[in-house]
C-alpha cells in the first residue's frame, strides 16, 4: 500500500466520521432545543472546521514535496489554533446564549471520534510493524519478510 493511498484512505475515513458525528451532535442539540441547540451547533461546527483542516492536510500530496512535509503538519496545527482563537473571540460576546456543556460535549465527540479514526487508520497502514518476533526476540516487519 502506498503512502499516498494510506493518507487518502485516512482522509476519506476522517471526513465521513467528522460529518457523521457533526450531524449526530447537531441533531441531539436540535432535539434538546434552546441554548442546547446553540451550544451543540457551535461545538459541532467547530469540530467540523477542524476536521476539514485535518482532511486537507491529509490530501496534500506530500510525497511530491518531501521537504515541505513537516511544514504541512505545522500549517495544519497553526490553522487549528487560529480557528480556536476565532471561536473564542466570536463566542465570547454570546456565551450567555449557549449551553457550555453542549458546546464542549459536541466538540469533544467530533474531535475524539476523528482523532481515533485518524490514528487507527494511519497506524494500520503498510508501514505498521506486524508485531512478530524473529529468532533473536526482536520485532520484525512482516511486509519485509513477505518480500524475501
Amino acid at each position: 500500500m502506498s503512502q499516498q493511498y494510506l493518507f487518502r484512505r485516512t482522509a476519506t475515513r476522517v471526513a465521513w466520521t467528522g460529518g457523521a458525528f457533526t450531524a449526530i451532535a447537531m441533531s441531539a442539540g436540535a432535539l434538546a432545543g434552546g441554548s442546547a441547540w446553540i451550544g451543540a451547533f457551535w461545538g459541532s461546527l467547530t469540530g467540523a472546521v477542524l476536521t476539514g483542516i485535518t482532511v486537507s492536510a491529509l490530501l496534500v500530496p506530500w510525497e511530491r514535496f518531501p521537504t515541505l512535509a513537516s511544514t504541512g503538519v505545522m500549517a495544519s496545527f497553526g490553522g487549528k489554533v487560529l480557528v480556536m482563537i476565532g471561536v473564542v473571540l466570536l463566542l465570547g460576546a454570546h456565551r450567555q446564549s449557549l449551553a457550555p456543556g453542549w458546546f464542549f460535549g459536541a466538540f469533544a465527540a467530533v474531535m475524539t471520534a476523528v482523532t481515533v479514526v485518524e490514528v487507527v487508520s494511519l497506524g494500520s497502514g503498510s508501514h505498521a510493524p506486524s508485531g512478530r518476533l524473529d529468532a533473536d526476540g526482536d520485532a520484525t516487519d512482516q511486509s519485509a519478510d513477505d518480500r524475501a
